[in-house]
């Protein structure tokens, strides 16, 4: 299946539900331009759409699961992330000025446009391979891991209160 239905095919329908469970594939041209999204593994997508006629729309309820490829936030290098998320979508066969509908062209609701488009909004904006990273390094600078930070500071004094450890309490009335 395309998961792509046309008006006629919706129309024809007995009881107006069109049932799919699919897994898809996206073209590695489809990431060209995504700085942030390198690839997508195992795309699953089930759910039910509705056409209601009386309104001329197509309502989909979904799940879509799988594997986006994306580059670690540290070292640069692609990480698998797993993500699930279920939508609500609706597409109208005429044109509306609501921006939560997805306007019909040529009288066909293709699908798999609006998942990319919604894995795309899933995509983290850092993520940061599991496990010993190694961190980057160069000449006079390198990064350190949030735990080597802490026990660093751990010891240190703040400079505001350095005077008080020289404080005494003198046990004179």
């Amino acid at each position: 299946m395309l998961l792509r239905w046309t008006r006629t095919e919706l129309l024809n329908k007995l009881d107006s539900k069109v049932s799919f469970d699919e897994y898809l594939s996206f073209e590695p041209e489809a990431f060209i331009d995504n700085k942030r999204l390198k690839g997508l593994e195992d795309v699953h997508v089930s759910g039910d759409g509705y056409y209601i006629a009386d309104l001329d729309i197509f309502e989909v309820d979904m799940v879509v699961s799988g594997i986006m490829i994306t580059p670690c936030a540290i070292t640069n290098e692609d990480i698998e992330v797993s993500f699930e998320f279920d939508s609500q979508i609706e597409f109208s066969f005429v044109d509306t000025d609501d921006v939560d509908v997805y306007v019909v062209e040529n009288d066909i609701v293709e699908l798999i446009p609006v998942i990319f488009q919604l894995i795309n909004l899933e995509v983290p904006l850092k993520a940061v391979s599991s496990g010993n990273v190694e961190y980057p390094n160069g000449e006079g600078w390198r990064i350190i891991s949030e735990e080597d930070l802490k026990s660093s500071k751990k010891d240190e004094i703040d400079p505001r209160l350095a005077k008080l450890k020289d404080f005494k309490f003198s046990d004179d009335e």
